[in-house]
Formats: structure tokens, C-alpha cells, sequence
């Protein structure tokens, strides 16, 4: 398929590769209309992209990529100087020919020498015809909202170019079953989830039925997914899957991604390089997650695999810096107890986070000089005034060991009906049991002061907040 890389990364990379081969690679391409230029050969790996080799194309437009070991198979990339390009598959045939030109690389290519490439080119061709005319009808429809008949029509007609593509690719899997073009397609079949039969006596069919439609996609949603075959990792397919999965499949719930993480690695084990591929991009995707809590998914990853032994592509000191993150990570995971703070208050005395009577506590960590704390605090201080009533405290913990300073932001920014707190000796150790990195930091715990919200924005806060007092109230 001929495209315009936006972005390309332009690494030299031996990742993952392959033994070495007395028969190695020769592909000859010649693309009419390009003279004394350059050609990059790339592939995927993941969800990037990165170059193998480079050919400069003499007066009639050929160059040659060859070497002398064999190229892992997957999906490559041929790149022109303008950065467009077109896909090849690379497999066991890899010593063939393309010709083509600059005005339609894809529309008007030639193979030779690679049935696999042939087959490649008609399956790139067909697709591209069926999407276009699919955008064009996703199109209409959009444009024809308001008129119901229209909409019908138009629905149907896209029903019967989904249906045909899916013919296709399985009409593709049926004839050439070991195949890298098969298993690329089978890849990006989606399970067929049955129509459930809902007792009629249920008291709620519609979140029955969800429940049991979300139950068998979960479950069967790599079906068609050879964990064993790594020349899918040099596809978009294999990264692509994994991240809808567990992006937009799977509730986003530590409790409910752990046990699939657990067995979507398992899956992998027939295979030391889509087994690495598949942990380390998991460990990377949940160290800083957009959700709130499910860095502990970050911290079961870590202890369960990499610091039980079970990475050996792990350096010492990766696992030395990841224990020492794991370590700082778990007091402050959602659901912990957090850790007891015993801190100084403005005239002197201790003040016990554990022993305030509060159905819900803020814990405000600060510094005057911070200018998003200087946002932060009226807010909390009107927030205070609002649900001081409600069993709400903010304990305010000043980061520094200024009393001066710290006794003026007080009094400027009129926070005597916070818990104003600081640990000018830093014996509480609160910076490693709340992770804290960066200021502000919020935290809110409930009466038994477990950890509810972290690091969350106020507006944030104040939902969590309504819906829980909702909730008690009711």
C-alpha cells in the first residue's frame, strides 16, 4: 500500500533477528521514474518502525537490497526519498523482483520470483478498493442522518462490503493455510461472538446479555492469534491487537487486566522473542498509566517476572532499578492502607494522620514557590470550607523545612482551617511511601485511611468525592 510516513524513525536495528543463512536475501526493485536516488528497506516491529538497509537506484530506477543472512520474516517497508512507500512481505521466497513507478507504486506493480509477494499484492489491491468504498459509504450515511430509508439502504450496502472482505480473508485462510499471508489475515479476524439466549425469567437481560458477550470476547479475543509465530511482531497486527485488548476490551481494573496479562504471557512462552516483546511492552504500557491505579499492574509484572528470574534479557541493573521503583510504588497503590504520617504542626505539637476522626481525608503535598500550588491552594481551602461538615480533612503537608516560609504561606493564603503539617527532619520518610515526584500531589483515603485517589487533579477529586457521599447517603 503506497503511503506518506509522517513520522519515521530512522534506527538501524538488529532487534530479534534471525540466524544467519548461507542463501541470505536479494530483492531487486526497480520503480520507473525515480533516477539516482535512494531506497530505504524497513519493517515493523511493534508499533514502530525501523530501517534494515539502503540501496542507492541507478539511471533506470533499480537498486538491490541483498546481504548474506536471511531477513526475519514480516512486513517491509521499500521508502523513497520523499518518505512514501509501499509494503512487502518477506517470508521464506526472498529472492525476487518488483518493478513499478513513482505515479501509482502499488496500482502498478510487478512481481516476479515471490508468489508470496503476488498473492500479497492482490490481497493490498482488494483491500484498498473495498475500504474506499466502504469510507464513501461510512460517509453517506453520516450525510444522510435524518433521512432513516436512506440510512437503511446505505447500512446495507456497507453490510455487504464487510461481508465480502471477510469472505475474502477467509476464503484466504482456507486455501493457503500455512501461509504468512494466512496467518497475518487470521490475525485480524475478530471473534465471532454468539447471540446469547437470555433466560426469560432474568431480572436484567440487557446487562445479562453484555456481561456474557463481554465474558466471551474477553476470553476469546487472541483465538485467532499465533503466539508462537514471530513474524507477526513485524506486522502491525500482533502490537495492534494486544493494545485494543487492553485498552478498550478488558475493564479497566487492575483485577480484571492482571489474570488476562497472566495469560496472554503464558500464551507467548513457545517463543523467547514475542515473549520478551509482549512483557516488556505490558511492563512499559503500566508503569505511568492514564488511569488511575493500574500502576498495579506495573508492580504485579515486575515482581511476578522480571524480579522472580524469569527475564534473562535483563541487565542487573535494570533489575536493580526496577526493585527499587517496585519498592517505592507499593505503599501508595489504591486499596493500601497508607502509611502513617507523624508530622509537626504550626505551634509545635505531633499530629497523627492515623488518628483523625474523618470519614475522608486530603493529603496536599506543597511548596510556596510552586506556582500550580499556588492554583491549587485557595481551591482546597474553599473545598475545606465546603465539606468541613461532611467528614472531609485536608491534611496539608509542607515538602520543605522552613518554618518561616511555610508559616507566611499559611497565613497568606488563609489555610488555618487546613491540618498544616511539615517534617522538618524528614523522619516520616514521606516522599518514598507517596511516591512523591512531582508537586502538588493529592491523595484521598476514607475513614479507615485507605488509599481511594492519587495524584489527581482537583476537579477530579471532587467527583470521587460527590459520588462516595452520594453513595453513603443513600
Amino acid at each position: 500500500m503506497q503511503k506518506s510516513l509522517i513520522s519515521f524513525i530512522l534506527l538501524v536495528s538488529s532487534l530479534f533477528y534471525a540466524g544467519a543463512s548461507p542463501s541470505g536475501y536479494n530483492i531487486e526493485v526497480t520503480i520507473n521514474g525515480l533516477e539516482e536516488s535512494q531506497l530505504l528497506l524497513a519493517y515493523h516491529f511493534g508499533n514502530r518502525t525501523y530501517i534494515k538497509d539502503t540501496v542507492d537506484v541507478d539511471q533506470n530506477g533499480t537498486g538491490v537490497f541483498s546481504g548474506r543472512e536471511k531477513l526475519p520474516g514480516g512486513i517491509y517497508l521499500v521508502v523513497m526519498e520523499d518518505m512514501n512507500y509501499f509494503e512487502i512481505m518477506v517470508d521464506k521466497e526472498q529472492e525476487f523482483s518488483i518493478e513499478t513507478d513513482t505515479d501509482a507504486p502499488l496500482a502498478n506493480m510487478k512481481v516476479e520470483g515471490s508468489e508470496e509477494n503476488s498473492r500479497f499484492l492482490e490481497y493490498q489491491l482488494f483491500m484498498n478498493e473495498n475500504q474506499s468504498l466502504a469510507s464513501s459509504l461510512r460517509e453517506r450515511i453520516s450525510e444522510n442522518s435524518e433521512n432513516p430509508d436512506s440510512v437503511d439502504v446505505l447500512q446495507s450496502q456497507l453490510e455487504e462490503v464487510n461481508n465480502k472482505v471477510q469472505e475474502y480473508w477467509d476464503s484466504i485462510i482456507a486455501e493457503k493455510p500455512g501461509s504468512f499471508l494466512a496467518a497475518l489475515v487470521k490475525g485480524m479476524k475478530q471473534p465471532e461472538v454468539p447471540d446469547f439466549e437470555i433466560p426469560p425469567d432474568s431480572e436484567n437481560p440487557d446487562s445479562l446479555r453484555w456481561t456474557m458477550r463481554y465474558n466471551y470476547n474477553r476470553d476469546h479475543y487472541f483465538d485467532n492469534i499465533d503466539f508462537s509465530d514471530e513474524r507477526l511482531l513485524r506486522t502491525p497486527v500482533m502490537h495492534n491487537r494486544i493494545e485494543n485488548y487492553f485498552d478498550r476490551v478488558l475493564k479497566q481494573h487492575p483485577d480484571s487486566i492482571i489474570p488476562q496479562a497472566d495469560l496472554l504471557i503464558s500464551k507467548t512462552r513457545g517463543n523467547e522473542d514475542v515473549y520478551q516483546y509482549v512483557l516488556t511492552y505490558l511492563l512499559n504500557k503500566y508503569e505511568k498509566p492514564s488511569i488511575m491505579g493500574l500502576d498495579e499492574v506495573f508492580v504485579h509484572l515486575a515482581e511476578e517476572y522480571y524480579l522472580s528470574g524469569e527475564t534473562p534479557w535483563a541487565s542487573e541493573d535494570m533489575l536493580n532499578r526496577l526493585r527499587e521503583r517496585v519498592e517505592r510504588m507499593k505503599p501508595s497503590l489504591i486499596g493500601r492502607v497508607a502509611e502513617d504520617l507523624s508530622m509537626k504542626a504550626p505551634d509545635g505539637s505531633r499530629i497523627s494522620l492515623h488518628e483523625l476522626d474523618a470519614d475522608y481525608t486530603i493529603i496536599y503535598f506543597y511548596e510556596p514557590e510552586c506556582s500550580f500550588c499556588k492554583d491549587m491552594t485557595p481551591q482546597l481551602v474553599d473545598m475545606q470550607n465546603e465539606y468541613s461538615e461532611k467528614g472531609v480533612e485536608i491534611f496539608a503537608v509542607y515538602i520543605y523545612n522552613d518554618p518561616g516560609e511555610w508559616e507566611t504561606y499559611i497565613d497568606e493564603y488563609n489555610m488555618e482551617g487546613l491540618i498544616n503539617v511539615y517534617d522538618p527532619d524528614n523522619s516520616t520518610n514521606f516522599r518514598f511511601y507517596y511516591d512523591i515526584n512531582s508537586i502538588p500531589t493529592l491523595y484521598m483515603l476514607d475513614a479507615d485511611k485507605e488509599i481511594i485517589a492519587k495524584q489527581v487533579g482537583i476537579d477530579t477529586l471532587k467527583n470521587i468525592l460527590e459520588d462516595r457521599l452520594t453513595l453513603q447517603n443513600n
